[in-house]
């Protein structure tokens, strides 16, 4: 008789034990599902050209960076159909994305303000350097040809939120530039930190990684 109480106490517990589990497990998917009914998509950014040349509402190819509350993305806007876009835009929150500012980066193409030099420009990438308080965007600038010819490295001292004429990372003398990509060390720990590092294919040297840095952004780049 003691054995039988026994085993159905151990019962009722042990049933009581997968009651709580189960309702707290339907309160955590009721949150969730809650949490994520909530979560409303919000436009950062849309294609400002009217250039005949290439396809508009149109912005791809995007790349962010978050450090804090702080991120920045940049993206092709005004893509053309056979590689590059009429310009690169960026777009970047100080609160954790509850606001944006937006824009498109000055002296790149010709459809920038202010005009840039280049026909076309794509691939950007964006970093940030800690250290010197510094926001770079990389970028492939594309000729009247349709050939990556220099890689671009536009500069932001405030934040992300106003972006400077790109400096010239470096200029292809007949070769093919194409797929760059940048990066900072962020670690305050690293000899290295500070250091900002860009590299890209050179298709016209069997697709080599040609990669520069700089140890200050506001110095320009040397090849490592």
């Amino acid at each position: 008789m003691v054995f039988e109480l026994a085993s159905a106490r151990n019962t009722i517990q042990a049933m009581r034990v997968r009651a709580a589990v189960a309702c707290a497990a339907a309160v955590l998917v009721t949150a969730a599902a809650a949490s994520g009914g909530s979560v409303i998509a919000t436009p950062i950014s849309s294609d400002p050209y009217m250039n005949s040349s290439s396809q508009h509402r149109t912005q791809v190819e995007p790349d962010s960076f978050g450090y804090g509350t702080t991120v920045v993305a940049t993206f092709q806007t005004g893509r053309f159909f056979d590689g590059g876009s009429s310009n690169i835009g960026w777009a970047t929150t100080t609160n954790a994305g509850r606001t944006w500012t937006t824009g498109m980066l000055p002296d790149t193409t010709i459809f920038a303000t202010p005009a840039g030099p280049w026909a076309r420009i794509s691939d950007p990438a964006v970093a940030y350097d800690p250290l010197h308080d510094v926001w770079m965007i990389s970028t492939l600038a594309i000729d009247d040809s349709v050939s990556g010819a220099a890689i671009l490295t536009s500069r932001s001292t405030d934040g992300g939120l106003t972006w400077g004429q790109p400096v010239t990372t470096s200029t292809s003398s007949g070769s093919f530039y194409d797929k760059n990509w940048i990066t900072c060390d962020t670690w305050p720990a690293s000899p290295h930190y500070g250091n900002c590092y860009t590299q890209w294919d050179d298709y016209s040297a069997g697709e080599k990684a040609a990669p520069d840095f700089s140890t200050l952004p506001t110095r320009g780049w040397r090849r490592c």
